[in-house]
């Protein structure tokens, strides 16, 4: 393997999120909805960053010891995988079952490590924090695994203000909420159903119908 000095590290991965600015975020398209210009990958982690920095601010004054640099890293960084495998939507992997999930998280396990491996410098960092990104298991990822659902359901309501129908984008909302629970940080269930109550006040508005969601 290759090996990049710094400068050229930095130029690489630069492209590889320049890449991410030109690459759909297919999901939405799945779901029915018609856009001019479709969401980028890289602009919804742009979002993700977003929200992640400003809940791991209200986390901290709520006394979490939170490592705010290590949010911010790795919000920037987690989607990186994308640009190698290109984006695998949630309902995609879920009408694939076990074996489609497994092969969307083999590959872009193998993505990473493929742009680890051609970045000395920075490898071991983005490998790092990508691996405690998918496993979920520390309060930075779980801040980073939340506000990247936070920014999808932000991006929906943006849709739906632009005209698209409540009941097509419906299923953002419905399929997220258990995930979001489980991340067990108060901050992103009350964020949830702010967001919710919006959505139910735009499809009773147009007089759509969409499946309630119980809080549990």
């Amino acid at each position: 393997m290759i090996r990049l000095k710094i400068h050229e590290e930095i130029i690489s991965l630069a492209k590889i999120g320049e890449t991410l600015k030109r690459i759909s975020r297919t999901g939405w398209s799945l779901a029915g909805v018609h856009c001019q210009r479709p969401e980028s990958v890289g602009e919804h982690s742009y979002g993700a960053v977003l929200v992640s920095l400003l809940v791991s601010k209200v986390l901290v004054n709520r006394g979490e010891s939170v490592n705010q640099n290590r949010v911010a890293l790795m919000a920037t960084l987690h989607d990186l995988p994308e640009s190698l495998t290109s984006d695998i939507p949630r309902a995609a992997a879920e009408v694939g079952g076990v074996e489609l999930n497994k092969n969307k998280s083999d590959s872009e396990r193998k993505a990473i490590d493929s742009i680890s491996e051609k970045n000395a410098f920075f490898g071991t960092l983005i490998t790092n924090l990508w691996n405690d990104f998918s496993e979920s298991k520390s309060i930075e990822a779980r801040i980073v695994q939340g506000s990247d659902i936070i920014d999808m359901l932000v991006h929906a309501l943006s849709l739906e203000t632009s005209g698209v129908t409540p009941s097509i984008l419906d299923q953002f909302f419905y399929n997220s909420y258990e995930s979001v629970r489980s991340l067990g940080l108060d901050v992103f269930e009350d964020v949830f159903w702010e967001l919710y109550e919006e959505h139910v006040e735009n499809a009773n508005r147009l007089g759509v119908s969409i499946r309630f969601i119980e809080r549990s």
